[in-house]
């Protein structure tokens, strides 16, 4: 497999769980400043642990060199005792200050005391330091003697004259200092030590508490996830929107700024109107069924749902559907057009099948009668309806409502005054008429279904007026009629007595009449009917 450059050092990286990362890192900050921290103690530590062996060197040197001891062994008159005890003071003051000689040397420069038995008598390694102090300088020096190289103090010794009879060199060789600043360094080592030991315990129980809010998912495939979500949101049609309990945007897609302009950005706090449109749904509404609005001149299609687990906010799905009102206006029409084909087919099926027992019965008199008698009546009807509608797609559409009522055991008259010209008007306007005629109809048809009197009727008038170009409908039932505690929720969208998917149909006349600024008025009496009146102005092709 081919990989471009970096491709591969990216994999690798990915294939690394994100808990090793949050480790490696942790432990990796810890070392450095852990280790930055134990350098600069470090640094401190020698330090003042050479500022301490200063101190000890020179108060011992001093010490040694105010001592009668010392003094009297180096004197003139010094007996041979008196330079040996000497060398036994030197050598207890050296172990009792915990240093690794004390030297000490008379004007001629020749050693009283040495740690080295063989070295008393004989003259100093440093006579130019040993120079220096008989002049009366005390100082440091670090040089190499008969012990290695070696850090020495040297301090004069006065008589009772105050005459400078010799010197006293204090030193400690740079083993033995090197052994004391390790050793005083030990507690920061230990001290790096749990603290990295701490870091790294640290660093497991952060990463795995980092690991449980990322739901025990890696980094990448976070981002892949997101980004796979922000693709699939902004391939949607539909608006998506999701606020939280405070009404702050939490998720939003590309088609909800551009179905709802203005609704701002996430993290803003939702507009009011727009939250009191959408999100305040109905009790009797339920969640998983859309609902309509219009807002703002625009007509919405839209459903919220509760976020849970936990309860944070609320989802909104809605879609524009000011632009498919035509459309769903001329499926509406088409299925009213539909309805009535169908119920006049089957009136036909009924007259055939009778026609066809009466020929397999060979009583071809009968059929001789029967035929005769269902052509009267056919074109009875037919010329009737014909004769008053002279507009053939409505005339066609009434026919096959008679059937449609008759198949229902209910009379649908067409008033003998009723008189439809045939218009010049647009298509649109057709499937207008149908729609409504079908609407009030089928809402009669219900309600008389469920009556219970002995002659279901509908009567309807159909007349237009030319000089307001108007069309007037006038429907009565003599059905149940409508509660007047419903009667006020008529016309809202979704609003039925008869289940859920219906209420849609008075909702579209009253739109339709609305948008034409027509006539819908409604009177019903409960037990009694209901009655109609609706004048709806049409648009013919020369107002265009």
């Amino acid at each position: 497999m081919m990989y471009k450059r970096g491709e591969f050092g990216v994999k690798q990286i990915k294939n690394i769980p994100l808990y090793v990362i949050i480790i490696g890192i942790v432990v990796m900050a810890t070392v450095i400043s852990l280790g930055t921290t134990g350098i600069l103690l470090q640094q401190v530590i020698e330090k003042n642990e050479r500022e301490n062996i200063n101190l000890r060197l020179k108060s011992t040197a001093q010490i040694a060199a105010s001592d009668p001891i010392i003094i009297r062994g180096l004197s003139l008159n010094a007996s041979k005792s008196d330079k040996s005890s000497v060398q036994i003071y030197a050598q207890r003051l050296a172990n009792t200050a915990n240093i690794d000689f004390v030297v000490v040397v008379n004007d001629d420069l020749y050693r009283l005391s040495h740690p080295n038995d063989k070295q008393i008598g004989k003259k100093f390694s440093s006579p130019q330091d040993a120079r220096q102090t008989l002049q009366g300088k005390a100082h440091f020096s670090t040089k190499v003697g008969v012990l290695g190289l070696g850090y020495r103090y040297f301090d004069p010794v006065y008589d009772a004259n105050h005459d400078i009879i010799g010197l006293v060199s204090v030193g400690l060789t740079e083993d033995t200092i090197a052994r004391s600043i390790k050793t005083a360094r030990r507690p920061i080592f230990v001290g790096l030590t749990v603290g990295l030991l701490i870091g790294i315990v640290g660093a497991i129980f952060l990463a795995k508490w980092i690991k449980k809010i990322l739901l025990d998912m890696e980094p990448y495939v976070i981002a892949k996830k997101l980004v796979e979500k922000n693709t699939i949101e902004n391939s949607m049609m539909e608006g998506l929107l999701a606020i939280d309990d405070q009404q702050t945007i939490i998720a939003k897609n590309m088609a909800a700024d551009q179905l709802l302009p203005g609704i701002g950005n996430i993290g803003d706090h939702l507009p009011v109107e727009i939250f009191q449109t959408f999100f305040v749904v109905p009790e009797k509404n339920s969640d998983t069924h859309p609902n309509r609005v219009l807002f703002k001149t625009r007509a919405y299609l839209y459903s919220v749902a509760q976020l849970v687990s936990p309860a944070v906010g609320s989802l909104l799905l809605f879609r524009d559907i000011t632009d498919f009102k035509e459309i769903v206006a001329e499926l509406d029409g088409t299925k009213q057009y539909a309805q009535a084909l169908r119920a006049q087919t089957h009136e036909f099926m009924n007259k055939l099948q009778a026609i066809t027992g009466l020929i397999e019965l060979k009583k071809y008199d009968e059929v001789n009668k029967l035929i005769p008698q269902l052509t009267s009546d056919y074109q009875q009807n037919i010329g009737y309806i014909m004769a008053r509608v002279k507009m053939p797609v409505i005339a066609g559409f009434l026919i096959g409502k008679v059937n449609y009522a008759h198949e229902h055991e209910i009379i649908l008259n067409i008033g003998e005054s009723s008189c439809l010209p045939k218009l010049d008007i647009l298509r649109r306007e057709v499937t207008n008429i149908i729609k409504i005629l079908g609407n009030i109809i089928d809402n009669a048809v219900d309600a008389l279904s469920d009556s219970d009197i002995a002659q279901k009727k509908i009567d309807l008038l159909l007349r237009y007026d030319d000089e307001g170009e108007t069309l007037v409908i006038t429907i009565e039932d003599n059905g149940a009629g409508i509660a007047s505690d419903q009667f006020s929720n008529i016309l809202t969208i979704g609003f039925s007595t008869k289940g859920h998917g219906r209420g849609f149909g008075l909702t579209t006349v009253n739109a339709i009449i609305t948008d034409h600024q027509g006539v819908f008025d409604i009177q019903s009496t409960l037990n009694i009917g209901t009655k109609v009146y609706i004048e709806y102005p049409l648009r013919s092709r020369r107002s265009m």
